[in-house]
């Protein structure tokens, strides 16, 4: 338990820290004891870069040395939850990140324009694709704001989805934020049930809390999740789930055509919408032509070449097919591990800047199921490197250079470099 709890003192004075961050125009509260607070944290932090970035390595270095020792911990635990809502590790992981839920989305300011792009529909009537929030100079929502000159950069999915919780702040801006944070610990959620529903029909099985913790304690997701509010998991979740149901229409033959044609619309159905959230989901396509290109092999080409080499037409389809279904038997398996591959190739686009640190989601949502131990470990390092990005924003007092960028990417490659050259060194030996 001890454990635990240094984990929720940690994630603790994060949250406190957080607010050493807050935009100098953005007022949160009136209340005398938060401004109190809040210019203290500002006369301490915020012109001082190098204690922040000290602050913030401390922090991270912290988090991430207990979420090894609580998987050290897990790691032969093999109890599994099968009611979410009656749980003891679940009541458990709420009470750790509840401060999260009121921090403040110190590394990123995505969350303003989440909101404000569905302000513009809902209060102006315009189109977040066309406008943008220079457009409306009046409106004090934009005071706070660092992307103001652009149109909304995410799919239209994503726009419609993120008209519930600002409808859901009634146009008050505290309330919106707060419905944001609820909708961000949402997505965790989905997550939850999505890798279940993919574990089901990958091992037969649900996931163990080793497995589990992977996921939901790892520091990055905790932070770039719910405090940052970033959406990449509402991608990520009917991806999941896509490609579970696209697993369990592969598993369907014969008289199930019909059951099969319906986990298939179903998976694909997923994927578009897993897509028109964030396009960088359109990586995960070759999983599907790949399985319907074994589907379609198996059903049309076993007769022609049956015809064609005068075998006995159904001796051959039978042959064929069970080829072709042991070979996916075999590959699904390594379905995870071709994901993540894949997701990993659109960080490497000059759009996202190689290596956003959010957008190493995308690869580590998988990571539950990947069979290749020094991949797992690398994906595990990555969320280390890409916490560790924002140090020289923040020692250089949250202003951005040529220089300040290419020290970020010095920083989220070089780690990971470092361990994979020391790992392959071992494997050689």
């Amino acid at each position: 338990m001890i454990l635990y709890i240094l984990f929720f003192l940690s994630i603790l004075f994060y949250s406190f820290f957080s607010y050493s961050l807050v935009d100098p125009n953005l007022v949160l509260s009136s209340n005398a004891t938060y401004w109190s607070f809040q210019n203290w944290m500002w006369s301490t932090f915020f012109e001082n870069g190098k204690l922040m970035a000290y602050t913030y390595f401390f922090l991270i270095t912290t988090l991430f040395i207990i979420y090894f020792n609580i998987l050290e911990k897990l790691r032969t635990n093999k109890t599994v939850i099968k009611n979410i809502f009656k749980n003891k590790y679940i009541f458990l992981f709420l009470i750790i990140i509840l401060p999260l839920l009121f921090s403040y989305n110190a590394l990123s300011h995505d969350v303003f324009n989440y909101i404000f792009n569905s302000r513009m529909i809902v209060e102006y009537g315009a189109d977040p694709y066309v406008s943008v929030a220079l457009d409306f100079p009046d409106d004090l929502w934009t005071r706070f704001m660092h992307n103001t000159h652009t149109p909304a950069p995410y799919g239209k999915g994503w726009t419609y989805l993120s008209l519930v919780p600002y409808l859901l702040g009634f146009g008050k801006f505290t309330l919106s934020l707060l419905s944001f944070r609820v909708w961000s610990l949402l997505s965790v959620f989905l997550l939850y049930f999505s890798l279940q529903h993919l574990s089901k029909s990958l091992l037969k099985r649900s996931l163990n809390l080793y497995e589990l913790g992977l996921v939901f304690f790892n520091p990055l997701l905790l932070i770039e999740t719910i405090s940052n509010y970033h959406n990449d998991l509402w991608m990520m979740v009917p991806a999941v789930f896509g490609v579970s149901f696209l697993v369990r229409s592969m598993g369907k033959k014969g008289s199930d055509n019909k059951d099969k044609m319906r986990l298939l619309i179903i998976s694909i159905f997923l994927l578009i919408i897993s897509i028109s959230i964030k396009l960088a989901s359109l990586a995960l396509i070759p999983i599907w032509l790949l399985a319907i290109g074994l589907d379609n092999i198996s059903e049309r080409f076993s007769q022609k070449l049956a015809v064609k080499f005068k075998l006995k037409s159904e001796m051959f389809k039978n042959i064929f097919e069970k080829f072709i279904t042991s070979f996916w038997n075999k590959f699904q398996n390594y379905i995870p591990d071709f994901a993540a591959l894949l997701m990993l190739l659109p960080l490497f686009t000059a759009r996202s800047q190689q290596f956003l640190p959010w957008y190493v989601l995308w690869v580590f949502v998988w990571i539950p199921f990947i069979k290749i131990k020094l991949f797992r470990n690398l994906i595990i390092i990555f969320t280390i490197s890409s916490s560790l990005r924002y140090l020289p924003w923040l020692a250089n007092n949250m202003d951005f250079s040529s220089q300040i960028i290419t020290n970020q990417k010095y920083i989220t490659w070089l780690i990971p470099t470092v361990f994979l050259f020391t790992n392959l060194r071992k494997l050689k030996r």
